[in-house]
């Protein structure tokens, strides 16, 4: 009897930590900045490792429903090549006029369980052109300034895809006063941006899965300080962590549900 209540509990165990990865969660985070006038509204999405699909839609229709002024896509999408195009698919389907993309470890590799093999170079420059279609822009060391409900921003992504690529080549356009929205897909580029004095009103990455499993509340991985949802770096200053939608490694998740989070960034009276 013993035996069969432990085969029991072990196999919902399991259901349970497989339905964390379903159960996708979409967080709202409210934020001020007096570069902003009125409300900017502000998606992240990141490191989908081939996943679209989940309990509550496709990873675009819960995209599309929350009315974003921009999307940010903060690496990782695929764990194998042939994910891609699905998952391009999905994300050539946004409704937003603004999506931007930068790159993370995975648009330099594939992964199968606990193996890994590094892309060649033209393969992750193929998968770049790949991504940087219709209506999404790449931004590897690069920026872009936007104008719109009588704000500007500037939005700069970070290759840190590998440590020791990123460079800052802000566009020569005047940016006093723009809002700064940084992108980087793991949060080691807060250190590198300190380092450097590079300022910044908004940094999204992602990377580290929220732990993917977390147990009291708790990361068992790296990245303690930054493994999840934000941070006041200081008065106006912030840096937020996404958990991710997909997994690596093992397709489970405890404590941690996929998150799609929608950033509100309203001005200051």
């Amino acid at each position: 009897m013993i035996y069969v209540l432990a085969i029991f509990g072990a196999v919902a165990v399991l259901i349970y930590l497989f339905y964390g990865t379903i159960h996708v969660e979409v967080t709202e985070t409210k934020v001020s900045s007096d570069r902003v006038n009125g409300e900017l509204r502000i998606v992240q999405i990141s490191d989908l490792h081939g996943r679209t699909k989940f309990w509550s839609g496709t990873v675009g229709d819960i995209v599309d429903s929350l009315k974003p002024d921009i999307v940010c896509v903060t690496g990782d999408l695929f764990n194998k090549l042939e994910q891609l195009p699905e998952v391009m698919r999905e994300l050539t389907g946004l409704r937003c006029t603004y999506v931007y993309f930068v790159p993370g470890n995975h648009e330099w590799e594939e992964k199968t369980g606990f193996r890994k093999r590094k892309l060649t170079e033209s393969e992750h420059i193929d998968v770049l052109r790949k991504i940087g279609t219709r209506n999404i822009r790449v931004l590897a060391n690069d920026g872009e300034l936007v104008e719109m409900k009588n704000s500007r921003i500037l939005v700069y992504g970070f290759d840190n895809s590998v440590y020791g690529r990123e460079r800052y080549t802000p566009p020569q356009e005047q940016l006093e006063g723009a809002f700064r929205l940084t992108l980087g897909h793991s949060p080691g580029i807060v250190r590198w941006l300190d380092q450097r004095s590079i300022g910044y009103d908004l940094l999204l990455a992602g990377h580290t899965h929220g732990g993917q499993i977390r147990l009291f509340g708790k990361s068992l991985w790296p990245y303690n300080r930054y493994h999840t949802g934000l941070k006041e770096m200081k008065p106006d200053q912030h840096v937020y962590v996404n958990r991710g939608l997909g997994t690596v490694h093992l397709p489970l998740r405890f404590g941690c549900r996929p998150e799609i989070a929608l950033i509100r960034v309203t001005g200051k009276p």
